[in-house]
């Protein structure tokens, strides 16, 4: 039986003027949601699943930046490039090779959000485009210019399971059609959200 909170089968309201969100798949324990932004050429994605670990095992996987090409799909490199304010803002380099398209990196900078007190609260890291002190494009691998998301984990049953709400905007750029990209983002959500699962759970 699912844990996960009732949600409409189809659609779910959005915020005044802005496209509603609506249900693509519910699999595996984790609900995906897209909606595509007025003006924007991609859909935004989220999935949502309750998660058997306690929040700081799930935040502990989301932040192990240096090991993403360890434990996340897909991942080449992965690479802290600057750390400020004691590990609260990161600078994260990521080198991304999936099967069937070229090669493709971005560099983030990730913020940590959290609001988190003796097991209660949340813990947040979002992101967005970094912008300073970029290293050079390589030759065969295309440079993501739109990537923004969050992380979001709140306790469930007394802070022995986390509700995880992953949430990504991004264009894989190049010459990839646009109803790829959106097949694509669609598919790789889940998949990230499934890698952070099974590495939180892992005894």
């Amino acid at each position: 039986m699912s844990l996960l909170p009732a949600l409409p089968l189809l659609v779910l309201l959005a915020g005044a003027g802005e496209p509603a969100w609506q249900q693509v798949t519910r699999d595996d324990g984790i609900t995906v949601l897209a909606r595509t932004p007025e003006g924007g050429s991609v859909a935004e994605v989220k999935a949502t699943a309750l998660v058997d670990a306690p929040p700081q095992d799930v935040w502990r996987v989301i932040r192990d930046y240096p090991n993403y090409k360890k434990t996340m799909p897909y991942t080449e490199e992965s690479r802290v490039l600057s750390s400020e304010q004691d590990g609260k803002v990161i600078v994260f380099h990521c080198l991304v090779n999936a099967p069937l398209v070229d090669k493709r990196d971005f560099i983030i900078r990730i913020v940590d959000e959290s609001d988190w007190k003796d097991g209660k609260g949340f813990l947040k890291t979002t992101w967005t485009l970094a912008t300073e002190g970029l290293p050079p494009e390589r030759e065969g691998v295309v440079r993501v210019k739109l990537n923004k998301g969050y992380w979001l984990l709140e306790p469930r049953e007394e802070g022995k399971k986390t509700f995880v709400t992953y949430y990504l905007y991004t264009d894989p750029g190049g010459s990839l059609p646009r109803w790829i990209a959106d097949r694509a983002n669609k598919t790789s959500v889940p998949d990230v959200l499934r890698a952070v699962r099974k590495y939180a759970t892992k005894k």
